[in-house]
């Protein structure tokens, strides 16, 4: 009987480890697809146009966003690192809403709030994936982990990268007379005072609250469920797992 049970769990798990390796392919075929599409319209309009340089920094843009899709493929096929299914989903949902809507698209200078919600998201996603941190770092006694530890530790993770996001908009304004960080108006007009400032902060206090949701999530699941850091491990693909994904792929 127990033979049995075991058998239908196992095929069970089988079953639900099938699905998601079939959502990750269609959201990373789709997001890739996407990007090419948009690097192809992109070398068009630079190709009938009579400014190309304009076209550049799209340009780049693009490649280096195809290079990013592909970044889940390469931890597992180079450094032999798998993340859970789960997580690599939400991260090509992420690159689909920030990168694609937000920036392709266009709809972080045609919608002010889209902006805000993607700092939000990004704090309660680079909070989420804090715990992959936490769970590395915590080699001994993961279950028990002071819960006050996590909530730091999430909350900060998830800030800096915020703030070095911050960094990297501001630094490519500087060098390549850009707008990311909404300093001047459409027509390159520089705003005066606080209002130069806004744009910046506003990314700042949407990443501070999706920072501070996902601290106190994390925190008061590490306080309640013992194997709750547990969850969070980027496995060590052997050969023989290696093996079997290729097959199964």
């Amino acid at each position: 009987m127990k033979n049995n049970e075991s058998f239908l769990e196992k095929k069970e798990n089988q079953r639900k480890f099938d699905a998601f390796n079939v959502i990750n392919l269609m959201l990373f075929v789709g997001v890739l697809v996407l990007f090419i599409i948009s690097l192809g319209f992109c070398i068009r309009d630079m190709v009938i146009s009579s400014n190309k340089s304009e076209y550049v920094v799209p340009i780049l843009q693009r490649i280096l966003a195809i290079i990013v899709a592909f970044i889940p493929l390469f931890l597992k096929k180079i450094f032999k690192i798998s993340f859970p299914k789960l997580a690599t989903s939400v991260y090509y949902l992420f690159l689909f809403l920030s990168i694609y809507l937000g920036t392709f698209i266009g709809l972080y200078t045609k919608t002010e709030a889209w902006d805000m919600i993607v700092h939000f998201l990004s704090g309660l996603v680079f909070g989420f994936f804090a715990m992959f941190l936490v769970n590395m770092l915590t080699t001994k006694n993961k279950e028990n982990i002071n819960p006050y530890f996590v909530f730091i530790f999430v909350f900060c993770f998830a800030l800096a990268v915020g703030a070095c996001w911050e960094i990297y908009e501001f630094t490519f304004d500087s060098i390549l007379s850009l707008n990311m960080q909404g300093y001047a108006t459409q027509g390159g007009l520089n705003y005066i005072g606080q209002k130069a400032l806004l744009d910046t902060m506003l990314d700042i206090v949407f990443d501070f609250l999706g920072a501070i949701i996902s601290a106190i999530i994390c925190g008061a699941c590490a306080y309640k469920y013992k194997n709750f850091v547990s969850k969070f491990e980027m496995t060590k693909i052997k050969k023989e797992q290696e093996n079997i994904s290729q097959i199964e792929e």
